[in-house]
């Protein structure tokens, strides 16, 4: 009976010999996956800061853009500004030479009035 409690019990340890070899395996792996995981995660926290810094430049470059567009802007009312205040300066130019045209016509209406009364006098 004894050699049979030995027999079960060296079948007993190699049996748990084989389950804690396992054990340690399936943990190696186990553990290989958590460091292939790391990696990933690291990798992946590399390309999330890359993504940072790009959005912080796009952001950059969205502000100088705004900046422009203010500044063209201003340039777009600095130029409607002068455009006005010339043609209200050539609409009274227009004005002054309408009244000028006016006074010609009426110097020349005159005139031809005059010379009508000399040639009546004359004859």
């Amino acid at each position: 009976m004894s050699e049979e409690l030995l027999q079960q019990l060296i079948h007993m340890v190699g049996e748990n010999n084989r389950i804690v070899k396992e054990v340690q395996q399936e943990l190696r792996e186990f553990k290989a996956e958590m460091y292939e995981f790391r990696a990933e995660m690291y990798a992946f926290r590399d390309e999330m800061y890359a993504f940072r810094e790009e959005m912080y430049a796009f952001r950059e470059e969205m502000y100088a853009f705004r900046e422009e567009m203010y500044a063209f802007r201003e340039e777009m009312y600095d130029f409607r500004d002068d455009a006005i205040q010339r043609l209200e300066r050539l609409e009274r130019q227009d004005k002054l030479i309408e009244a000028d045209i006016d006074l010609l016509h009426k110097k020349v209406s005159d005139h031809e009035r005059e010379i009508n009364r000399i040639k009546q006098v004359g004859q």
